[in-house]
């Protein structure tokens, strides 16, 4: 958005140069921008775009012949909304990037602000660790690291792992509220419980009844996908399709049945084979990965009215643009996992000492198209 001053062609030239001297003051006349500041309906620069995951993974696999895990710190390709350039933005609110963990390899411990989940696209067997606490991590889980803690990520496997990251990155930058750490050693934590423990704490609708831990955040960090899976299997045989969602459940904070994250929420979502979605706009910007585990990958159709199709073995990712009309096709049952920016922030502890404003993540935008060719 421009918030260059110019004078109103029946200004005249004394409004010009009032306007002249307001600037050598630090001042300016809100008249002149007031409407593009408080609009009548959301707006955003970002568009509607559609990656295909089967155009990128040699990409990712050539970048891990390039640079070590350990070098990089965090080996990922940025999935960047073609109208944000250089931005490392998928959305105004929202990162989003493909990352790639090697067999042996380590991607070394630190903590920052920033919220962050992982939704695993390929692989078996790497793990995530929270606080010295580690998660196996399986094809379509849904793995957090919430603000403010530890967390490091390795591959015991054979094989290589790749995930979806989903951060608030840009909207902590607006904030100015940016903190980050590293180990001294640059290596991973020392475990500090064995694995699956939060599980058994916080995952069975059980939570320890003198809870006194006061590390920020949701404390289940792992939401398998074969529990959400049968989930919506399970809903879907027992009643007829949302007409604007389909099956769409939210993941949960098992400390309040919150949002998984305090900025970001995450929903997961069965569109039954042959099932179109009514159009709807919202004011959410948000990344959509269609896991597509069940039968053949869809037809999503995003903001425009133009099908993106993806077919074949692998998944997609796609970011969908605030206030437009979207509306999806699947030609199979397509779980999806879909992250949001959300809601005011608490208050950071650990020595961050920040706290968000409320989020308004809903602007407008025209849609455009991304070939998997273009990606």
């Amino acid at each position: 958005m421009s918030t260059m001053l110019t004078a109103q062609s029946g200004g005249g030239e004394g409004r010009a140069e009032f306007y002249s001297r307001l600037r050598l003051r630090g001042l300016a006349p809100l008249w002149e921008v007031l409407s593009s500041l408080v609009t009548p309906v959301p707006r955003t620069p970002a568009q509607a775009v559609k990656w295909s995951f089967s155009a990128i993974r040699p990409l990712l696999m050539e970048a891990g012949d390039l640079i070590t895990a350990a070098e990089a710190e965090r080996r990922v390709l940025i999935l960047e909304n073609p109208a944000l350039p250089g931005e490392s933005r998928i959305t105004s609110t929202l990162y989003a990037g493909l990352q790639l963990i090697l067999p042996g390899e380590i991607a070394p411990a630190h903590r920052h602000t920033q919220n962050a989940l992982r939704f695993i696209m390929d692989g078996e067997g790497a793990f995530t660790a929270l606080d010295g606490e580690r998660t196996y991590m399986h094809k379509y889980d849904l793995i957090l690291t919430p603000g403010g803690r530890w967390h490091d990520h390795g591959n015991e496997s054979d094989g290589p792992m790749i995930w979806l990251d989903g951060l608030d990155i840009p909207l902590v930058r607006v904030l100015d509220a940016s903190f980050a750490e590293h180990r001294d050693d640059r290596g991973a934590c020392p475990t500090t419980r064995p694995p699956g423990d939060a599980t058994w704490r916080w995952g069975r609708n059980l939570r320890p009844s003198r809870h006194a831990d006061s590390t920020p955040g949701n404390p289940l960090f792992s939401y398998p996908f074969a529990d959400w899976r049968t989930t919506l299997q399970t809903l879907r045989a027992s009643e007829d399709p949302h007409p604007h969602d389909a099956y769409l459940m939210e993941f949960a904070n098992p400390l309040d049945g919150g949002p998984v994250l305090t900025t970001i929420s995450a929903f997961a979502r069965l569109t039954p084979a042959g099932f179109a979605t009514r159009p709807m706009r919202s004011a959410v910007g948000s990344p959509l990965t269609a896991a597509g585990v069940l039968g053949v990958y869809g037809t999503t159709t995003v903001c425009t009215g133009r099908p993106n199709t993806s077919r074949g073995s692998t998944p997609g990712n796609a970011a969908s643009s605030p206030w437009r009309r979207d509306q999806g096709a699947l030609l199979g049952h397509c779980p999806c996992a879909l992250p949001r920016v959300l809601r005011p922030h608490e208050s950071w502890r650990r020595g961050f000492g920040k706290s968000y404003a409320e989020c308004c993540a809903g602007r407008d935008a025209l849609a455009r198209e991304l070939t998997p060719s273009t990606a």
